[in-house]
Order: C-alpha cells, then structure tokens, then sequence
C-alpha cells in the first residue's frame, strides 16, 4: 500500500516491497531516499539530499528543482534556459519542480503519477515498478500531447564523501561544457577548459597550464570547483548504460537506457565550487543525467542547429501529437566483491546482465533488459 509521509523536508509517496523502499517527492517526483536490499544486513542508500532539505530557507526567487532536490528526476525539457517558441518552461521543466498527483491506478509494486503540463500543453504519467527478489527499478514517462521539440532526460545525483568511480558505455567522444568570461564573478568556479574535446573520461582538459588534463571518473576531486561535461554514446543493440562504483561500501549503482532516446551523459560535478545561495560553497555531489540535451544549456539552444547535432548528435525529440513519446529507464544496485573498480563493461547475459570491472572481477544480478525496448 502506497503511503505518504513528510520526509526530509518534503511531502513523500513511500513504495516499498521486501528488497526496496522508495520514496518519491510530491514536488518534482524526485526520488530519495531510496533503500536498496533494505532486507539485508547493510542496506544500500546511493542518492543525495540537498544540505537545505531541512533549513527551512525562502527558495521563493530559486528555479522551483532547487526546492525538493534530491535523488533522481525527469526533466522535460532538460536544462536551464528553456525559452521557445513564445514558451517559458522552469529550469528542467514543470516536472522537475510542480506537484505530481497519484494516478488512480495502482498496483502492489508500482506507483503512477500525473501531471499535466502548462507552458506546453501535454500530460506527463511517470511510472516506477518494482520486482520481488530484484533490486531494480523499472521506471517509464509517457509522454503526450506536448507536441513539438524538446530535450529531455533523468538526472540522478550522488553524494559526495566516499570515492565513487564514474563510467559509461563506449562514447563517440566527449566536451567539456562551454562557459565566457570570469565565472567567479557569477559565484561559480571552473576547472574543466571551456568546450574542449576529449575521447576518454580519464583524460579531459583543464584550465590549468601545467595540469592540462585531469580524471573526471573519480569523484570526489578539484575541490573548490563545478564543472560539467557531457559524452555521447555510440549506439548500442541491447542499451547503454552508465555506472557509479564505490568500493569502500561494495556496491554499484548502474542504469540502462535506449540510446536512440537518451543518447548522452551529462556529469555535473559539484565539489564546494558554487558559492551563491542556497549553495554557499558547502555543496558536494555527482550528477550522472542520462539526456536528450546539449549540456544543460536547455531547450533554447538543444532544440536549434548547434555544434552538437551538426555532428550528428541528437540535442532534442520531435514529439509527435498522434504518437507521443515513452522514455524507459532502468536503474539498480548491485553488491561487488573486494578488488572490484571501475565498471569496464555491461553485458546481456540470461536472464539479467554480467558486470565486469577493468580490474577483471564479475558481478551478475537479475534484470529484464527487455523493459528498456518493450
């Protein structure tokens, strides 16, 4: 039975089954906390809560996101600035930020949530199922009528503290994100090299002349700074995915995604580098957003002919009035052995995918990879 709770600041629908408890924010739909093998003797808790969930601050003049922030959410259209087309859409859309109303449908391991959007006219039904004896959610956002271009995608965030390594499925390249002038005048401090092209997470340029590149798939790091950057997934039969691995706690968080739907990864990596409130230079944490996006620029430049799609990447989906569009996301948590890094590859495998790390240890956990298609 589905309940609703004040938790951590904010008005939450609580799902849970033997294996998970899920928490989902009224505002925003953001989800967090969420409890991972909460049967076990050392459950798993991956996501990060703002520090203000709790501060009671006047958020009145922030992006409404900022409010609720936590977890993972969907953002439509992704990104900051979403002026189009005589539209006005909030930082990472109405979505990201309004209520959600539970759907009269419902099942024991699932929830439904609606919403009907209103800087463009559509509806929005999130859907987030569990599977008994899993540690998976299988999560779907239909999406109609909201009729035109728009970009798009989740945007799960991570907490700083224990390392974590970051990794994804093969990518055609990467960029760094592109920003002008002195950003320490905006409160904003900068590490990466601005719009710089780079082939492996491992090595991406910097600011700095004598450090040129630095390993963005470690996290935390560059205290002091926020960067962001963004690869691009070559595409792939089965799905693509992204990883976090933290070895001092044993587990990994991973996702599976269409790559025709969200055929990028944009990481924001935010270690005490923003000084303006509600940030005020204390915040620590990893985004990894699986997108349809250029960057987080938002709908104003994903939605036009940029640099990015002139090289054949996709920025934005053309959403069709008869046919709307699904957006179909599977996240999990699976516990790793000692001496397991960094995810090297994820494989189809039965009925569930084989993890291997670069150091060569295997991990395999059930998942029905056909969802992401289906």
């Amino acid at each position: 039975m589905i309940r609703s709770e004040i938790i951590k600041g904010q008005r939450s629908w609580v799902l849970e089954n033997k294996s998970i408890r899920l928490c989902l924010t009224e505002l925003g739909g953001h989800m967090a906390p969420v409890v991972f093998m909460k049967d076990s003797v050392q459950p798993i808790e991956p996501f990060y809560i703002s520090p203000w969930a709790e501060e009671g601050l006047n958020l009145e003049n922030e992006p409404e996101v900022l409010v609720p922030l936590r977890g993972d959410f969907f953002c439509l259209p992704f990104g900051g600035d979403n002026s189009w087309n005589n539209e006005s859409h909030p930082p990472h859309g109405e979505v990201s930020g309004n209520k959600w109303a539970l759907a009269s449908e419902q099942s024991e391991n699932s929830i439904v949530l609606k919403m009907d959007t209103t800087a463009r006219r559509g509806s929005i039904t999130k859907s987030i199922g569990l599977k008994e004896g899993e540690n998976n959610l299988y999560i779907n956002h239909l999406v109609e009528g909201f009729t035109g271009s728009t970009s798009l995608g989740h945007h799960a965030i991570f907490p700083g503290g224990t390392k974590k390594y970051i990794s994804t499925s093969p990518i055609k390249f990467g960029y760094t994100n592109k920003y002008e002038g002195a950003s320490y005048n905006q409160g904003e401090y900068y590490s990466l090299a601005s719009l710089e092209k780079f082939k492996s997470l491992e090595k991406v340029p910097t600011v700095w002349k004598d450090n040129d590149n630095t390993d963005c798939s470690v996290f935390p790091a560059r205290k002091g700074f926020v960067d962001i950057l963004q690869v691009y997934n070559k595409s792939e039969e089965n799905f693509a995915w992204s990883a976090v691995t933290v070895p001092e706690e044993g587990y990994l968080w991973f996702s599976l995604k269409d790559s025709e739907i969200l055929p990028s990864t944009v990481l924001w990596m935010e270690n005490m580098g923003r000084h303006q409130a509600p940030w005020n230079g204390r915040n620590v944490c990893i985004g990894v957003e699986d997108v349809c996006s250029s960057f987080a620029d938002g709908l104003a430049v994903s939605a036009k002919n940029n640099f990015l799609n002139e090289k054949g990447i996709k920025t934005c989906h053309q959403i069709k009035e008869d046919s709307g569009l699904s957006v179909k996301y599977i996240q999990g948590v699976v516990r790793i052995p000692e001496g397991f890094d960094k995810v090297k590859t994820i494989l189809k495998k039965d009925d569930g995918i084989e993890i291997t790390s670069v150091s060569g240890k295997k991990v395999f956990t059930k998942v029905n990879t056909e969802f992401i298609h289906s």
